[in-house]
Formats: structure tokens, sequence, C-alpha cells
């Protein structure tokens, strides 16, 4: 991932810039401890990133691989996004209101349940195209 690591560098220095005038203006020992926090933990995940991968601190476009990666990867995905909303939906639910609960409940197993369907056709078609064969287009119907 080259350059994953910069915009974590950068919010890492934003927070350390908010860090430094909330200790101008408060002066609360726990508040700045809060907030060096998480600025700390910012920049451990970024040297993370730097060593998992030292490209991730160097700009610009990545570089060529030498062979194509052959990956099916959908243009969007939207059981996922179901999903997210009903975790959030659970979320709420636990401070609100439990029908929120219920609610997301039923909606992440649908949104799970589209999720494995995805996830097989996108298995079906990179098979599909490990072995070669022209991708299955539906016929379309020709308008009168």
């Amino acid at each position: 991932m080259r350059g994953g690591a910069i915009p974590v560098l950068a919010w890492a220095c934003l927070l350390a810039v908010l860090m430094t005038g909330n200790a101008v203006w408060t002066g609360d020992a726990i508040q700045i401890g809060e907030y060096g926090f998480a600025v700390l933990t910012i920049v451990l995940v970024a040297a993370a990133l730097v060593r998992a991968d030292r490209t991730a601190i160097r700009r610009g476009a990545p570089e060529a691989p030498s062979r194509p990666r052959v990956e099916a990867s959908p243009d969007l995905s939207f059981a996922a996004v179901l999903a997210a909303i009903a975790l959030a939906s659970i979320l709420f639910g636990l401070t609100w209101a439990y029908f929120l609960v219920y609610f997301g409940a039923g909606l992440l197993i649908m949104s799970l349940g589209r999720l494995a369907l995805e996830l097989q056709a996108a298995r079906a078609s990179r098979e599909r195209f490990e072995r070669g064969s022209p991708p299955e287009r539906p016929e379309r119907e020709r308008l009168p």
C-alpha cells in the first residue's frame, strides 16, 4: 500500500496541534492525557504500517506489478453497506430503543445472506476466469 501511512501521520499531527491548543486553553491533565494517548496510538499504527511495508510512507503511484493479479472484486457491494447499517442500528438500539436492535438484527441476517451470495458469485466468476471460459452474459430482450 503506497502512501497508506501518510494520512494516518497527518491525523496524528492534527491531534497533536489540537492537544497543544487544549493544553494552553484548559490545562486539564485528564484531557491532555487523553489527547496524548490518542496521538501515541495513531503514531504507533502509522509505525506498524511503515514496518509492514516500506512503501507506506512514499508518495505517488504504486509500481506496476510484473504480472497482473487475478482478483474478483465487485464494483459495489450493497450487502456490505446493509451490514454496516445493521450494526449501527444495533448499537444505537442498545442506547435508545430496543426496536432498533430487532430491526438491525433482522437486517444483519438478510445482509449476511446476500453477502454470502455475492461471495459465491465472485468465486464462480474467478474460477471461470482462471479456466479461460468467457463470462456469462444474460440475453437482453429487445424492446418493440
